[in-house]
């Protein structure tokens, strides 16, 4: 694997957990890379990555658990890359975002940067995840699996990063609005 994408992963999962985006061990990272995929091995810590913290998978093939450092998301990666054109995706879960999730059906973000960047974030139930986040992802740019996390894509984890990042910032701005009227009585 050439350096330039360790350092790409590196870099992407060092600002996931300094923006707390995500905690010590939580979430995954991947790219699309000569018909394969590289992802993030299972309970990697993001902010310290290794080497050998990737692996390196099929695109089409299903990973065998038993034998596989890779993540556990490593099927749903495989299906967001065969039903999107997707380059990298994100997993993480931004706190703000999970909170919003448990009330919601999508998050329509109304600051600026989330409204242009996002448009508009459904919400999936857990079970349902399999079957809806792949068509999902083909208008959207990324979904809130409720009371768990995000998962979002891009052409390159930079971009992906990007999104995820404003997803985190409009969630956090939708808690702060929802608790500034409540304390005024609105």
């Amino acid at each position: 694997m050439q350096d330039y994408i360790f350092d790409e992963f590196r870099q992407v999962g060092e600002d996931l957990v300094r923006l707390r985006l995500t905690s010590s061990h939580g979430g995954n990272m991947s790219i699309r890379h000569q018909g394969r995929i590289i992802i993030t091995t299972h309970f990697a810590m993001l902010g310290r990555l290794q080497p050998d913290d990737l692996a390196e998978m099929p695109l089409r093939e299903a990973p065998d658990r038993l034998l596989s450092e890779a993540s556990k998301d490593t099927d749903l990666h495989q299906q967001f890359y065969r039903f999107t054109p997707a380059g990298a995706v994100i997993h993480a879960h931004p706190a703000h975002a999970v909170a919003l999730s448990l009330d919601s059906d999508v998050i329509a973000p109304r600051d600026l940067e989330g409204a242009v960047f996002l448009r508009e974030i459904p919400v999936v139930l857990p079970e349902e995840v399999m079957e809806q986040a792949p068509q999902l992802l083909q208008t959207h740019t990324g979904i809130i699996v409720r009371g768990h996390g995000s998962y979002v894509v891009g052409r390159t984890l930079t971009e992906a990063l990007a999104y995820t990042s404003a997803l985190g910032f409009t969630c956090e701005v939708a808690c702060l609005h929802r608790s500034l009227h409540q304390e005024m009585g609105q």
